[in-house]
This record gives structure tokens, sequence and C-alpha cells, in this order.
């Protein structure tokens, strides 16, 4: 609750946020009205960053609510807004969860073609590969939008394979949700195939979906969120129920459905009162579950999430053939049915719009990569390109490859920007990156590491091979022709080598830096192997997954 006593502009923006921020509110429909006043004080303060992020929270609370097609409604302006922010910045990472949003409420809400449309905006985001968790939210949101349209199979493989990327990183608030998604959708794929499988693959996916529900709940302990904890809970309450472990589902389901309430989200609490439903036939309480089953269609509508009338209307029907009320269930299934037929139709359209669209997805996805990974100077790889190397050569990648890397500096470059400028020193990189290249091998990576300094990556390359290429390359320096030094100048360049074997990879670059030193040391103008003891003196590179 606000304060009712008076405010400064300050203290009262301070007070709104804390009460819009759906990460620090537990109630979404008291989160939405925070919200839009919010909206109407950053308006007022002209604080345009602070609208749109506003903008964003007001699209949340309506998801969480249930409020599918107003919160893809709101987003619109907030999606415009936000085009082209970046991706390592408050309202860049603004943006990545609105898109999210969308992806789910355009998914609940049928509306595959603007949910898939969002989930590919997410996916193409430089941030995704740069970001363990920016991978998962992209995973996650691609993955409901298949889930909702019926391919569980391939959002199952969507998730699991962004799992398994993520790896050892650290445990965070997305790798909650991505969990819950995976229990989410191997329950989708169950109620596909129980009725028709006859290789146990439907006992599989309920255990592959109460494996991720009871990591999910341990991730709840480290990041509290109350829309979560109803959402984990009521999973893992129809696990259980279709488990047979009826007791431990209904604690379960009480508990959820009690949260939902509390808090105002609609739209998981009637997927619990779904559940409900299921539990009370499987507890053979058939004219209870009817009678349940039937309020929650009636207050569903039309315009409640498609998932949730489809397994409501489906077990209504299952509970009325039980009781021998034939007609009562025809009438059920002739709706399950076409909402199923439904679905199954905008998948379809769906589809075929990716079909002709998945191409340029990619190569925008791959462009996007490119420009995240190149130095603007020289065009040669950066930073980030050498670590996304260094982890495909290294065993993080599964298998080990042995490589060659080499430490590449000009000698006597502060020599060039003093006393001819740093627009020749900027060309001499510039003309030193094509020299390189055209000496290099295809498979070599080349990168800017900083400065002057340029490595070069030899895959499948051993120490002896690379020390010759270099001498090649040093030789192709000395007597190039460069552009805007005196003719009296030589350009040379010293260079270290390190390889693995000996070197472990991630001592591979500080052991040739060292050697590019010992190098200068010696005269400058040569070619240096890494020592025993440059390995040994070696500082290790943490190599990140990329």
């Amino acid at each position: 609750m606000l304060s009712s006593t008076p405010l400064t502009a300050p203290r009262l923006l301070e007070e709104l946020v804390a009460a819009a921020d759906p990460a620090s509110n537990r109630d979404p429909g008291a989160g939405e009205g925070a919200a839009r006043e919010l909206l109407l004080a950053a308006n007022a303060a002209a604080d345009d960053d602070l609208e749109a992020e506003a903008s964003v929270w007001v699209c949340i609370h309506l998801l969480q609510q249930g409020k599918l097609r107003e919160a893809i409604s709101e987003s619109h302006h907030a999606r415009e807004r936000l085009r082209g922010e970046p991706p390592d910045s408050r309202l860049g990472a603004a943006r990545m969860e609105l898109l999210r949003t969308i992806a789910l409420a355009g998914s609940e809400a049928g509306e595959f073609e603007i949910a898939l449309g969002a989930a590919q905006e997410l996916a193409g985001d430089p941030a995704v590969h740069a970001d363990a968790d920016a991978a998962l939210d992209a995973a996650f949101s691609l993955a409901v939008c298949l889930e909702r349209m019926g391919d569980s199979w391939q959002a199952l493989r969507i998730l699991n394979e962004a799992i398994e990327r993520h790896g050892d990183s650290a445990p965070s608030f997305p790798m909650l949700y991505t969990l819950n998604g995976v229990v989410a959708t191997a329950i989708g794929a169950y109620h596909r195939l129980h009725d028709i499988d006859d290789g146990g693959e439907a006992i599989d996916l309920l255990i592959t979906a109460r494996d991720a529900a009871e990591r999910a709940v341990q991730l709840l302990d480290e990041f509290e969120n109350p829309i979560y904890r109803v959402a984990v809970g009521g999973n893992l309450g129809e696990v259980l129920t279709y488990q047979g472990e009826l007791e431990a589902a209904e604690r379960e389901l009480s508990d959820a459905l009690d949260r939902a309430e509390r808090i105002g989200a609609m739209a998981h609490r009637d997927r619990v009162r779904a559940t409900i439903g299921a539990w009370r036939i499987a507890s053979g309480q058939y004219a209870d579950a009817f009678e349940w089953l039937e309020q929650l269609v009636a207050d569903l509508g039309d315009d409640g999430p498609h998932s949730t009338r489809i397994r409501a209307h489906h077990s209504a029907y299952l509970a009325a053939e039980a009781m021998g009320h034939f007609d009562r269930a025809l009438a059920h299934y002739s709706v399950y049915e076409r909402l199923e037929r439904r679905r199954t139709m905008n998948q379809l359209r769906s589809q075929s719009e990716m079909f002709v669209t998945k191409t340029e997805a990619d190569a925008e996805v791959e462009r996007h990569r490119y420009r995240a990974e190149r130095d603007p100077l020289t065009g040669l790889g950066n930073r980030r390109r050498l670590n996304r190397t260094l982890h495909e050569l290294s065993a993080g990648a599964g298998v080990a490859e042995p490589f060659a890397l080499a430490m590449v500096d000009v000698d006597h470059f502060k020599w060039i920007n003093d006393e001819l400028g740093h627009g020749v020193g900027d060309a001499v990189l510039v003309e030193l990156a094509q020299v390189l290249l055209d000496g290099a091998d295809d498979d070599d990576v080349i990168v800017r590491y900083g400065g002057e300094e340029i490595l070069i990556v030899m895959p499948a390359t051993t120490v002896e091979q690379a020390t010759a290429r270099c001498e090649r390359l040093r030789g192709r320096v000395e007597g190039h022709e460069w552009p805007g030094l005196p003719n009296d100048h030589r350009l040379t360049i010293s260079i270290g080598i390190a390889g693995t074997p000996p070197c472990e990879a991630d001592l591979v670059v500080s052991a040739a830096d060292r050697a590019m030193y010992a190098a200068k040391h010696a005269g400058r103008n040569r070619v240096r192997v890494a020592t025993t003891d440059d390995v040994r003196d070696a500082t290790p590179l943490a190599i990140l997954r990329p």
C-alpha cells in the first residue's frame, strides 16, 4: 500500500516503483494498478525510460491475472519504444522481459503467430549468445509457443538443450522457470500420449516432469516468487495425480489453489482448478468432479486460456462418461474436439509461416552474432569470439582438440602513434589484419586481443607447425609495403607461440603472451616458443561457456 502522507515527487516515484515492480509485488491486481499510476507519474516527470519500464510491468501483471488479450494489446506501444535498446542495458533487459511476456500471453490465448514472432525476436537478440540466462529466456519462450501449439516433443528438446548448455552456470531465476517449463511440457506430451502409448514413454514423461519439478522446488527456496510457487506446486500436484500419489497431490494442489486465490493469479488458479477436477476423477469422485469442472467451464467462457479450456472439457467428458451421462459427455467431448482442431489449424498455419521465415530468422541470428564478435576497427574477431573458439576447442565442448596459439605484437607501435598520429596507427592495424588474414589457413581464427596485440588460434596444429607458419607471417609483414609510413621505416612484429599440449587450454594465452615479450626482449622481429617456465608462470584464463 502506498503512503497516505504527502510525498515529494522523487519519493512518490520510489514508492510507486516498489509497488509496481513484478519482482517485489505479490498481488498482480494491485501491481497493475501501481504500474498504471507509475505510468502517469513518469509521464508527468518526463522520465521516458521509467515510463517504458512501467508499460512492461503493466503487461506482466495483466498476464499473471489471465488478461491475455489485454496484455497483448498493451504491449504494442512498449515494444516499439524499446526496439533497439542495447541488450546489456536496463531497458534492454525490460525489452527481453516484454518479449517473453508476449510469447506467453500469445501462446495461452492461441495467438500463435504473435507468440512466435516475439519468441523469434527474442532468440535473435545478441544477448542470447553472450549470456546463459538470456539463452534460457529465449528457449523457454519458443518452447512455450510450441507446447501450446501441440508440439510438446520439440518444445521439450529445446528446453533440455538449453538447460544442458547452461551447465554449471550459477543457479538463477530463469533456470527456475525453465525447469517449470519442462514440467508443463512433459505433462502436455503425457496428455497427448498416455491413451495410445504401448512402450512406456508416457511413464517416462512423468518421471522427467517430476524430476524437473523437484529441482524447481529447490530453486524456489533461493528465488522465492509467489507466481512460480503456484505454478510449480500446481504442476507437481498434477504429476503426482497421474502417478497415483493422490494424498501428496492433494496437498500440493490445495496449497497452489489457496496461494493463487490470495495473490489474484487467475490464469494459474484456473489451471489448478482443472487439475483438481482430474484429481477428483482419479479419486473416483465422479459427481463432484463433474460439478467442479462444469463450474470451471462456465467461469472460463470463450476467452479463457485455450489449453485450460481443452483440459477442462476433456476432464468433464471423462467424469460424465464414468457416471453414464453420455449426453453430457458427448457435449463436452464435442467442444474439446473443436478446440483441439482449432489448435491444430493454428499450429499448421503458424508452422507454414515459420517455414517461410526460418532461413531468414537463422540468417538474422547469425548476423547478430557476427556483429557481436567483431572488432569494429580491423574486422577481426574480438575477445567474445576468442572465448567461443577456446571453449569449442577445450574439453568444455565435450572433446578437447589440440591447437596452437600465437600472440602477435607490432614492434615500436607507440612510436607510430606518437610521431605519425593515431590515424596512421589505426591504418597500420587495419592493413596488418589483412596481411595476417591473407597468410592464415582457412581454419585459423584471428582476433584483436587489445591495442596492437593480435591472437591467431590454429586448430589441429602442433607447436612446430605453428612456428613454421608464424615465421612465414613474420616475413610477410617485414616485406610488406606500408602506406602512411616513412619509406625508410620497416614494420616488424614479434610473435610468441604456445600450444596444447603441453599447455592446458586455460594457460595457452598467457604462455604465448610471455613468449611474445621474451621475443621483444631478445631484439624484436622474431618468433619464440613458450618455455617450461613460461607455462609454469602463466595465468589461467577463464574460458566461459558462450
